[in-house]
């Protein structure tokens, strides 16, 4: 963040942006002599510093361009008082020596307080008429810069300015792609005052009222607001709106970013790795992505709306359009316990509870007649074989309605080769209930395959192709009749060879010695 006297924006037509540096060879020539200045200034004081950005501004640089990226190498730098003795205790000997000698109204008696305090302190006069003023800002000495590249410097400039246009926000809206349980607990570590909403789209919004807004219009609020935009930034999508209040028009203007448009002239966003808040959790993700069940696991999903309130459950738990939450309650206080089940009354989708034994009391147990939660208790190690009975059910449930949505569809089908899984795509239906309807009611004119609908008519083109082959060989190995099918579209090989009453001769374990044969079972 920089002070309100560095921003620099563009305001046109009721929006406004801050003035982002782009990152062209011009600004990344001077951000790296500025880094120079600070990188070989270490030993000098903070107005020599000084000194050299007044000379990058002379040339016609934009001053608080030049400025701004000079602050943020200040706050990367180590500053220090050079006086051995406290500058303050020196000044007070000084004018206690004044109050005695007299005010120095000439060089004689300033020397002559100087003299006496040296006396006293045993040190020269030149000594202490240098250090004497030695913690003032411009007299600190630069003992270590840890200076970035210049293109980075570029960026987190940019960021800056977007932080501190943000101070005079009347109200922030912003959508991310993850990183829920983070951003929830900045929100409320920096106290701010939030609101959760969805579109149609089932895509979350959360809106953080501004200072502006606000009954206590405060510039620290501002500044809490502006320190959560590295948090929303540091995620694969986002977009962010606010309503700003310019003060020198007190006009509301807004301001956008959104990731594809601004995120290469931010700072790369941490992305941080996968982490659990227990041993628990981690031990369950693992078994449970080693199962290859045809659920997705996913950590920390979108929040999930409860009321006037949020949950960021633990894991989501997706299959084919379905989406089961899974909350671990372990480590609990009373008043956790009692805000925690506050909300899931509150809950409409489907979610797992997966509960301590030890939370066996009746602040959840009473919620178990809700038909969206469903109760597990664990004792150390969460079960996997109740998660997979209910998901199973819950899948099943679904899979019923999407087999009566197909089989009241009017379908025809053209295409030689009939993808389950691409079909299903189309429909917005699961594999599995396409395939449940396709194979129970074949469409004339078509064999049922293991992933596929292939036509009698595609079908014969491939015993063709196939035949033509043994023909001029004399014999076809699985490894050429494989390439021979999968050439066509089809790869249901196995599926293939055995609907055109094809069997594999093996001879050993190496694949490309297997040979192809006409069945005699016909």
């Amino acid at each position: 963040m920089l002070p309100s006297s560095l921003l620099v924006v563009y305001k046109r037509k009721g929006k406004i942006q801050p003035r982002y540096a782009k990152l062209s060879s011009e600004n990344l020539t001077v951000t790296n002599r500025l880094i120079k200045a600070y990188t070989g200034g270490v030993g000098e004081k903070k107005k020599v510093l000084k000194t050299f950005v007044t000379d990058l501004e002379n040339p016609g640089f934009e001053y608080r361009f030049v400025r701004a990226l000079a602050l943020l190498l200040d706050r990367r730098g180590v500053f220090v008082c050079s006086s051995k003795l406290d500058p303050a205790v020196l000044r007070r000997k000084i004018f206690e020596a004044a109050e005695e000698f007299g005010l120095p109204v000439s060089p004689e008696k300033r020397q002559q307080v100087l003299e006496f305090v040296a006396s006293k302190t045993g040190l020269t006069a030149e000594l202490i008429e240098g250090q004497m003023y030695a913690d003032l800002d411009s007299e600190l000495i630069l003992t270590k810069v840890n200076a970035p590249s210049a293109l980075d410097l570029l960026r987190q400039y940019n960021l800056s300015l977007a932080q501190t246009l943000l101070f005079d926000c009347t109200e922030l809206t912003f959508e991310a792609s993850g990183n829920w349980q983070n951003l929830f607990y900045a929100v409320k570590k920096l106290g701010l005052i939030y609101d959760v909403s969805r579109d149609c789209e089932d895509v979350f919004w959360v809106k953080i009222d501004g200072p502006a807004s606000l009954f206590k219009l405060t510039k620290r609020y501002g500044i809490n607001i502006a320190k959560l935009l590295p948090q929303i930034i540091s995620n694969h999508d986002w977009t962010i709106t606010a309503k700003i209040l310019w003060k020198y028009t007190n006009e509301v203007c807004t301001f956008a970013m959104e990731r594809i448009k601004h995120s290469p002239l931010l700072p790369k966003p941490n992305l941080r790795q996968v982490t659990y808040d227990s041993a628990v959790e981690e031990s369950f993700a693992s078994q449970f992505r080693a199962l290859e069940s045809g659920w997705v696991l996913k950590r920390e999903p979108e929040p999930v709306l409860a009321g006037n309130y949020v949950i960021v459950p633990d894991f989501s738990l997706e299959r084919a359009g379905l989406k089961v939450y899974l909350e671990v309650v372990g480590f609990w206080t009373e008043e956790y316990l009692r805000r925690k089940a506050e909300k899931l009354k509150q809950v409409d989708v489907k979610m797992i509870l997966a509960v301590d034994e030890a939370l066996s009391c009746e602040k959840l147990t009473a919620l178990e007649k809700r038909p969206q939660l469903h109760f597990i208790y664990y004792r150390n190690k969460i079960s996997l074989a109740p998660i997979l009975r209910y998901l199973k059910a819950a899948f099943e449930e679904v899979k019923t309605k999407e087999i009566k949505l197909l089989q009241d569809l009017p379908v025809k089908f053209t295409e030689p080769i009939v993808s389950y899984a691409e079909f299903a795509d189309r429909v917005g239906v699961s594999v599995e209930a396409v395939q449940a309807v396709l194979t129970a009611n074949v469409p004339s004119g078509y064999l049922p395959l293991s992933n596929s609908l292939v036509s009698e008519k595609k079908l014969q083109q491939i015993h063709m192709v196939l035949n033509e082959a043994r023909k001029q060989s004399g014999k076809l190995t699985l490894s050429q009749a494989t390439q021979l099918i999968e050439a066509t579209g089809l790869h249901d090989v196995s599926c293939a060879l055995t609907a055109l009453n094809y069997k594999i001769v093996w001879r050993g374990i190496n694949s490309e010695q297997a040979e192809i044969v006409p069945s005699k079972n016909k």
